[in-house]
């Protein structure tokens, strides 16, 4: 039983290792998984056993660095300070920002979210994606010290969450021309948004 695990490991660690070559040298959309099965020196039916699609082989080379993304993430909510919460978001999104502007394919991964095959790869690197939004979440809670309600929160977040994607979709289709960067267009849209939060009632929730 030891053997044949060391041997599946092995396998997976083979064609992850491929995919991740193939990917950076000539991008995500062009490799096929007949390509990542030849690399590996694998059989094509073993990438769908260990794998069961290309988005989910893409989910499980970017799920170690998403994992301390959430939990820098983390940290970052739980800081006790003054700052505004503006500067709060940034410091929070910006590193999701670098990495989604350094690594397109995982960019794409993020924002096709709802287009996404289920697998237990997509499924753990959506679940971790979805942890920005609570995060976010908390931040406009925390600045309102306990008098904005969970729910007018997370609508405040899913927002922030819309112009982050807006920003993604700029830098990655190349849009953002200098020497306006995707960092800035950013801060120009979470300043508008808080602003506008701070000035316009939002109504109440419909009744279920």
């Amino acid at each position: 039983m030891k053997l044949r695990q060391s041997r599946s490991r092995q396998t997976r660690d083979q064609i992850l290792g491929a995919a991740r070559e193939l990917f950076s040298r000539q991008g995500y959309e062009p490799t096929s998984i007949d390509q990542v099965a030849s690399a590996a020196k694998v059989a094509k039916s073993s990438v769908f056993a260990h794998f069961g699609d290309k988005a989910n082989l893409l989910a499980a080379l970017g799920l170690g660095e998403i994992e301390k993304l959430a939990e820098a993430g983390k940290a970052e909510v739980a800081r006790a300070d003054d700052r505004p919460l503006a500067d709060q978001l940034r410091a929070l999104l910006q590193p999701w920002l670098s990495y989604f502007c350094r690594e397109h394919a995982f960019a794409g991964l993020y924002l096709s979210q709802s287009a996404l095959t289920r697998g237990p790869h997509t499924e753990a690197f959506l679940d971790l994606c979805w942890v920005l939004e609570d995060q976010v979440a908390e931040l406009f809670r925390k600045s309102h010290k306990g008098s904005l309600s969970a729910e007018r929160a997370q609508l405040l977040a899913r927002g922030v969450q819309a112009l982050f994607h807006e920003v993604i979709v700029f830098e990655i289709s190349g849009w953002i021309v200098p020497p306006e960067s995707a960092e800035i267009m950013l801060g120009r849209f979470l300043d508008i948004w808080i602003a506008g939060a701070q000035q316009t009632s939002i109504p109440p929730d419909p009744i279920a």
